[in-house]
């Protein structure tokens, strides 16, 4: 009986995880450029009896390991950012950019390189073009990029070309860099919408086929309606399985008695 009160605790515990991670999608609902993230579950065969010679139950609830073909535990066997593309919100900011497509705009920050998609820039008292935490927004030549003093038109091409002067005199001023990962999935989320590279073999390439809109800016791809209702469900889950636990804790509180008084 005791196993059966673990079985329902892995499931349990993965659904406290769940409530985390929608938790923290519904907190972004309003950040620009935020991608939500995902859990997938699935039956692990394992054995509580090899988990207590390992010397610990908890460690079983997220990985089970054993041979008993009649015990299964519940395991999270993956967490993945969903990288689909948010909606763009007109701005009409000439600073404020977006990305339509696939691609990152590459960010140097005092920890190093970075990636993001949140396109809020603005220009600092030098001139140059930064993101909203001040950190420089770089190139294809991999140098910041600088509006000199007076310019009085920017533009930005869709391939993310940075013209500034009149109508008439535009001179170019760099090109943005947007990359882009066969497996965007080696990026891992630092906060602040920013993401890190953290598998040396998945390399940047150029995100030829993106495009960058001016005046607009991407908002979250987390939709609250959605959130909100998976949310729902995970909690009725997650008391379904409390439910469970108390009921089996409650026969064997009986079965115990039972036998006491029959002794």
């Amino acid at each position: 009986m005791i196993e059966g009160l673990y079985i329902a605790a892995s499931g349990g515990t993965k659904q406290l995880k769940k409530l985390d991670i929608l938790s923290n999608n519904i907190a972004n609902i309003n950040t620009q450029g935020f991608k939500k993230d995902l859990l997938v579950y699935e039956e692990k065969k394992g054995s509580l009896h090899q988990a207590l010679l390992n010397g610990s139950v908890m460690n079983n609830l997220t990985s089970s390991t054993g041979s008993d073909p009649a015990v299964s535990y519940v395991q999270v066997t993956q967490s993945q950012i969903d990288f689909s593309q948010g909606s763009l919100i007109k701005t009409d900011n000439p600073l404020d950019v977006a990305i339509e497509g696939e691609g990152f705009f590459v960010i140097n920050t005092p920890t190093g390189t970075r990636y993001t998609r949140n396109g809020n820039f603005h220009l600092d008292s030098l001139g140059q073009l930064m993101d909203k935490k001040g950190n420089a927004i770089m190139t294809r030549n991999e140098e910041p990029i600088i509006i000199p003093f007076g310019t009085k038109e920017i533009t930005i091409d869709q391939d993310g070309t940075i013209s500034g002067g009149t109508e008439l005199d535009q001179v170019q001023l760099g090109q943005l860099n947007i990359v882009s990962f066969e497996n965007p999935q080696a990026l891992t989320k630092e906060g602040e919408g920013f993401y890190k590279n953290t598998d040396s073999s998945v390399k940047e390439n150029p995100a030829n086929d993106a495009k960058v809109l001016q005046g607009f800016t991407e908002n979250s791809n987390a939709n609250a309606i959605q959130e909100m209702t998976k949310m729902i469900e995970t909690v009725r889950q997650l008391e379904a399985y409390q439910k469970i636990i108390q009921s089996i804790d409650e026969v064997d509180d009986q079965s115990v008695n039972s036998l006491g008084r029959v002794a």
